[in-house]
């Protein structure tokens, strides 16, 4: 019984570990980075402004991509939260993205992620990272908040 047990919880955890990404290449996280990647038209900028101007364009292609419709077509009222994270892979690419919406309705949840998995992987390819002057995968994370105006409620006269 011991044993079985014993196996049963390496077996557990190994499957979490290739879950969590460990099987995954490395990425080091944005802030981190020797030299940032280069979002498209941010690559003869200096260190500093290199971080910011790639920041500023990837947060301009999602408010700019994001398809407000979704909030509409399900009701949305108020904000809810979106956490996307993405590796910036070593040849630039966008890859794993992932995202977890906060909202309470499953329906709505699902339709929120699904949509800022699609405008994060539209994002155009980059000009790598680098740690110790080699390109290299950067993770990097993007909240996304959602507002819609809540409906007025009608006054009882």
């Amino acid at each position: 019984m011991k044993k079985n047990l014993k196996f049963y919880s390496l077996t557990f955890l190994f499957s979490l570990l290739s879950i969590t990404g460990f099987s995954q290449e490395k990425a080091y996280p944005f802030a981190v980075a020797d030299q940032a990647p280069a979002y498209p038209g941010c690559e003869d900028l200096d260190k500093d402004q290199l971080k910011d101007c790639t920041v500023q364009k990837i947060t301009n292609h999602v408010n700019t991509n994001f398809n407000t419709s979704v909030g509409k077509d399900l009701n949305i009222q108020g904000q809810t939260r979106i956490e996307v994270q993405f590796k910036i892979a070593e040849d630039g690419e966008i890859t794993e993205v992932r995202s977890r919406s906060l909202a309470d309705n499953a329906e709505i949840r699902e339709a929120l992620q699904n949509e800022a998995n699609r405008v994060v992987s539209s994002l155009p390819q980059m000009q790598p990272g680098k740690m110790k002057d080699k390109d290299v995968g950067i993770m990097y994370s993007l909240p996304i908040v959602f507002a819609m105006p809540e409906k007025e409620k009608k006054k009882d006269n």
